[in-house]
């Protein structure tokens, strides 16, 4: 039997346009410090190494200083379990690529391995890597699942795991180049040319096909709101003639997380508001609410300037261009704000007015004359909870 662990996609020296240079800066450390998770849990468990599925690096060339870091950590990971590092389509291999930079080499911990050949790499007698690195920005010719379906049966007491990089025929979407093969591939592991296939690109920890032996592990720390269980490492048990398992361990300390709600009045506000402070660790939390329904100027006034109090205590609340409300002006809106002069006669003025830019004009008359704490409603309520 083999035990080892699969990751993939650090993506390490990603920026997030949705978090400020502060934010940032602690979100980068905790993609560093998930590396060092990565290796305390692959030594814990016992693993023989750990392979890390394309992408390690966000861009094919990374700056000294931030690379560095990273190969400090994988030199304290590797001194305990070896690490097998696969090229991928954001760090694919050519002339300008950071594995081919005159620092990577003599830098690099002599137990981290770059996959830079397509091929079999033998990890000890009886354990085997077919392996698919991508050599340009475009999906390599030797993919995993051709290698897979020409490459010799395995014997009896050997293990061989396919290591690739790359979107999957059976969920890629149109614009997908060149997709694995996901028939191919479980053909090959009925064969036994293969008897497992760790994968990388998709950021969502992911089982393919139906046999149980197809996985992306998802990135260890989550890098956009749409994904399916990030942040987790898989380890994997493969024993000739038996089932394999795969057992995830969570590795992020970070949340990205996304939730529709239609909005019908105060309490649907407030709805939006209770998930926002349901997050525990509010700091280390990208949420994005997606709004769509009607509400009120003064309902829409409230929510906004709740989420707005919020907005300090999160890494971000980003807004979703898929959310669409509807403002609509009401009669009661207006009735306790007891406006004079000026004021006065702009609020008859932009009530007059049917445009998004008059009801924006009114929530923030609304805001700035206190209309949104006159009324003790849910959301007013709401907006002083957790905002402090």
């Amino acid at each position: 039997m083999v035990r080892f662990a699969h990751t993939a996609d650090w993506q390490l020296g990603m920026t997030r346009h949705f978090l400020s240079p502060g934010t940032q800066g602690r979100y980068d450390q905790a993609r560093l410090e998930a590396i060092e998770r990565i290796g305390r849990i692959a030594a814990a468990e016992g693993c023989e190494f750990i392979v890390v599925c394309g992408d390690v690096f966000e861009h094919v060339q990374v700056a000294r200083k931030t690379a560095a870091p990273a190969l400090r950590a994988l030199r304290a990971v590797s001194a305990q379990v070896p690490v097998y590092l696969l090229p991928g389509n954001h760090d694919h291999l050519s002339s300008a690529s950071i594995y081919a930079s005159h620092w990577f080499g003599p830098e690099r911990p002599a137990n981290v391995h770059v996959l830079n050949q397509p091929g079999v790499v033998e990890v000890r007698a009886g354990v085997e890597l077919l392996v698919s690195p991508w050599d340009g920005k475009q999906p390599p010719a030797e993919q995993i699942d051709r290698l897979a379906a020409r490459a010799p049966i395995i014997g009896p007491d050997a293990v061989r795991i396919g290591v690739g990089h790359g979107g999957v025929d059976t969920s890629a979407s149109q614009l997908t180049e060149d997709p694995i093969s996901v028939a191919t591939l479980e053909k090959a592991l009925a064969d036994r040319r293969i008897d497992f296939v760790a994968l990388g690109d998709r950021h969502s920890r992911t089982q393919v096909g139906a046999t149980g032996r197809i996985w992306y592990s998802g990135t260890p720390e989550p890098t956009a709101t749409r994904e399916i269980d990030p942040g987790q490492l898989l380890v994997v048990d493969v024993e000739p003639g038996a089932a394999v398992k795969v057992t995830p361990h969570q590795v992020a300390t970070w949340t990205f997380g996304e939730r529709e709600f239609v909005l019908r009045g105060a309490d649907s506000a407030d709805d939006v508001l209770a998930w926002l402070d349901g997050f525990p660790a509010p700091a280390r939390t990208v949420a994005k609410p997606i709004l769509r329904g009607e509400l009120t100027i003064a309902e829409h006034a409230r929510l906004t300037e709740a989420i707005e109090h919020r907005r300090d205590l999160f890494a971000a609340i980003p807004a979703s261009g898929r959310s669409d409300v509807r403002v609509r002006s009401d009669d009661q809106d207006f009735v306790d704000l007891e406006l004079t002069g000026f004021a006065a006669e702009a609020l008859e003025e932009l009530r007059g007015v049917d445009s998004d830019t008059a009801r924006d004009a009114l929530g923030l008359l609304l805001r700035l004359a206190g209309g949104s704490d006159a009324k003790a409603g849910g959301v007013a309520m709401a907006s002083g909870a957790g905002a402090r």
